[in-house]
């Protein structure tokens, strides 16, 4: 008999296993903390787990019946016909192999509904760790790939390919890996997993995630021999290659250190609500979006915010129609009911808050609800390492990557500048306090139209437009390289996709809703005709991401790139100049004096 069993690891870092003396004491721990999870009354002990030894190596086997509803009719019958719920379910016996190996690790296979049980328990990374020993990546090929973004409009990515892709040819920056379905390298096949070939020429296929599977039915000799070669493989060394982020998995790392400084920053952001002039450097620097739902969250309507009070119970204590308003809006109640000068109560009181977004259709809710602190993408140094926090997880950058990164931005910024001159306006932040005030100040400029705040079907074009003969450039704007960045490129994306799709139509009609809107702003655009705004599309179009510096001193990025320390704004650039290239337009950058001087 076989099986084709995932194989997970045990995390014996975890804080309520790490003081533990043995493996039977974490076994026990692990089980009863889920009996204890679902409200069962058992008590179970360790002498109660089957056990095995073969080679040094120690098995503990782990069975358990539960009850499992085998068919969904009982919820579509009226109560009086599925009145017995055990007519519906039956028992299933659910396993765990425990395996503690004569490296003291303790790795896992499960079967029936045994999942949740182990769950809290796992090395999370173990799957992808594991691959990153023994990966070729000119050699080995891909057949599917799920990554995460830190960057850019996709919070998630899932793709397939057909043929010959090999990892060297995936694009790994803004991207963590999370589940890989691959063929392995001939030279590691033989290596590690000889025994599992039929024939010299075979190729071992793996998946690799949070767990490690080979895509071949074993018989339990074969998983004892898989199990012993993971243990040589976890003694060599990790390849960085993959992903430019590790995750963070210590969770004592992530309670004690990350999570306390985030809101101790934004505790000590207090000071900035109601003083607009302070420096951008002495801000807490984030993106506030919603990941899993980037573009309908930037093309709501409005926001409703609503805070806990009681057990489940939630109460609106806010609508606000610009999403930049969110943050300061939250922060500013949670000093209306607490004051400033009670930390706990302020955190206490972020974690409860949600945020709903809605289009004025039908008041249709465009995204569900949603906790604030899963809003904010930031980053800031712990014990002296960048540590980012994308999607309520966190990563660390891997310090070999960072001087590529700089090398990467400093390209870009060199090698695809926007014309000379083309936002001749400087922008002070003590004469020009906001991005909307710098945009409007073209509007006395010729061939500018400001088009900032207009959106129209979900299209917002750019902050600024400014056309020549044969061009027109759009041009997003954003005061500082840093963090917002990201925001920034989001949105140049979003544009430039919706734009695509606009110019495909035969009558563009949202060209005209965008004519129309300017046309009651007033001095937004002169002496243009609606067929001419709509001609100038037919020019060749290019999109500008424009910004400031935001130090003391008015440096140029592109030649003081380490000053500027933002891996955020440096991944988000990059990523974004790779994505307009690939599906879109020319993107091109430009950065805005802070005063009169030649750039």
């Amino acid at each position: 008999m076989t099986q084709n069993p995932k194989i997970y690891r045990i995390n014996k870092k975890h804080n309520d296993l790490k003081n533990l003396l043995n493996t039977t004491l974490i076994l026990t721990k692990i089980i009863n903390s889920y009996n204890s999870l679902t409200g069962l009354k058992s008590n179970f002990k360790a002498e109660d787990l089957k056990t095995f030894t073969k080679e040094n190596f120690h098995y503990f086997l782990y069975l358990f019946n539960s009850d499992e509803v085998v068919s969904d009719w009982q919820e579509f019958l009226p109560s009086e016909l599925a009145n017995n719920p055990t007519d519906f379910t039956q028992q299933k016996l659910s396993l765990i192999l425990f395996i503690e190996t004569d490296r003291e690790e303790i790795f896992c296979v499960i079967g029936g509904n045994s999942y949740q049980i182990i769950l809290p328990f796992i090395d999370h990374s173990f799957g992808l760790d594991t691959y990153s020993r023994i990966m070729k990546p000119e050699m080995d090929e891909l057949a599917s790939i799920r990554s995460r973004g830190i960057t850019g409009t996709v919070a998630g990515e899932n793709k397939q390919y057909r043929g010959v892709f090999r990892i060297i040819d995936f694009i790994r920056f803004g991207k963590v890996p999370q589940e890989i379905h691959l063929k392995l390298s001939p030279e590691i096949s033989n290596l590690h997993f000889n025994f599992l070939k039929n024939k010299q020429t075979d190729r071992i296929q793996i998946y690799v995630g949070k767990a490690f599977k080979i895509k071949k039915n074993v018989d339990f000799n074969n998983l004892h021999k898989i199990i012993k070669e993971l243990g040589i493989i976890s003694e060599l060394e990790k390849s960085d290659y993959l992903s430019s982020y590790e995750e963070v998995t210590d969770s004592n790392f992530i309670e004690n250190f990350c999570k306390p400084e985030l809101i101790q920053r934004m505790y000590n952001d207090i000071g900035n609500l109601n003083n607009k002039n302070l420096s951008p450097h002495n801000k807490f620097e984030y993106d506030f979006t919603n990941p899993n739902n980037i573009e309908l969250f930037y093309e709501a309507d409005y926001y409703v915010l609503k805070e806990r009070i009681g057990e489940k119970q939630y109460t609106t204590f806010k609508t606000v129609y610009d999403k930049d308003d969110i943050y300061n809006v939250v922060l500013t109640r949670a000093v209306e009911i607490y004051g400033e000068n009670d930390l706990f109560n302020f955190k206490v009181f972020l974690q409860g808050v949600r945020v709903l977004c809605y289009r004025n259709e039908n008041k249709r809710k465009s995204t569900i609800a949603s906790s604030f602190l899963y809003h904010i993408s930031t980053e800031f140094p712990v014990q002296g390492r960048p540590v980012f926090l994308v999607d309520t997880k966190w990563y660390i950058l891997r310090d070999s990557f960072i001087q590529d990164l700089k090398v990467n931005t400093s390209h870009i910024l060199k090698t695809y500048p926007a014309p000379l001159n083309l936002l001749p306006i400087p922008w002070d932040k003590l004469i020009i306090k906001t991005e909307k005030k710098y945009n409007l100040e073209y509007k006395k400029l010729s061939n500018y139209i400001v088009i900032d705040t207009i959106i129209a079907d979900g299209l917002e074009l750019c902050d600024i437009l400014k056309y020549d003969d044969s061009n027109i450039y759009l041009i997003h704007v954003k005061y500082g390289f840093a963090s917002n960045m990201r925001e920034l490129t989001n949105q140049i994306t979003i544009s430039a996709r919706r734009l695509k799709e606009v110019l495909a139509t035969e009558n563009k009609s949202t060209l005209d809703i965008i004519y129309n809107k300017l046309m009651n702003k007033k001095g937004r655009i002169k002496n243009m005709s609606l067929e001419e705004f709509k001609m100038l599309f037919n020019k060749k179009i290019t999109y500008v991401l424009a910004f400031t510096s935001h130090l003391t001193k008015d440096l140029l990025v592109e030649e003081n790139i380490d000053k500027f320390d933002s891996n955020i704004a440096r991944f988000s650039l990059i990523q974004c100049s790779s994505d307009m290239r690939a599906n879109y337009y020319d993107l091109l950058t430009y950065q805005i004096r802070r005063q009169n001087h030649q750039m």
